[in-house]
């Protein structure tokens, strides 16, 4: 599915008025603004206060980059965080929280523009946007999700917090809606239980 001939006209009105800095990321030709973007517009709060992860998000990163790092061959992957943008063509820039990359897939040394080629995983926490009123969380979720996969991702994870639930997504197989007592599998040899990991550093 997705959510551009429904937004185009909308957010078509407001993209002289905010500033590209508060542009989260764009589809289709279409900006997303991140969530609470209309409260810097208004002063009531900064950039940075809008853009920060909240406490639990922070710690899911970050139990999960540990994960990764310890059972991932370090030769071999570059894990890229801290909202690595990824180019997908014209007018198609997203942003990953967690990015894990061939090594052998990146061309070095790298520069300071978004990576180029489509990660082998990709992990989500939570929708950090502001959508409009006619497009829900899981619509967004969804095409986001498929224009990864389109692109040559090998493996879409959302960590959704609201409902503790994770979504797994691969190219040509059912998607998968798992619970946080599940194990989910990254990579073979890598695996995780989010709810025991967020227990043994008392997050939760």
């Amino acid at each position: 599915m997705s959510v551009t001939p429904r937004t185009t006209a909308r957010n078509s009105l407001t993209t002289r008025k905010v500033p590209a800095s508060l542009i989260y990321e764009e589809i289709d030709g279409v900006p997303y603004y991140y969530r609470g973007h209309r409260a810097v517009l208004s002063r009531q709060k900064t950039k940075e206060e809008i853009m920060g992860a909240s406490a639990l998000q922070s710690a899911v990163v970050s139990l999960l980059i540990h994960i990764l790092y310890k059972y991932l061959p370090f030769e071999d992957y570059l894990i890229a965080t801290n909202e690595p943008g990824l180019h997908m063509g014209p007018g198609n820039n997203l942003s990953n929280d967690i990015a894990v990359f061939d090594q052998a897939s990146l061309s070095t040394p790298l520069d300071d523009k978004y990576f180029s080629v489509p990660p082998r995983i990709v992990i989500e926490v939570d929708v950090k946007i502001d959508l409009p009123a006619n497009v829900t969380e899981t619509e967004y979720v969804y095409d986001k999700t498929q224009k990864l996969l389109d692109f040559g991702v090998q493996k879409v994870l959302w960590i959704l917090t609201k409902t503790q639930r994770t979504l797994i997504a691969q190219p040509n197989e059912r998607w998968i809606l798992t619970d946080w007592d599940d194990s989910v599998e990254v990579l073979p040899g890598c695996n995780f239980e989010l709810n025991m990991l967020l227990r043994s550093k008392g997050v939760i």
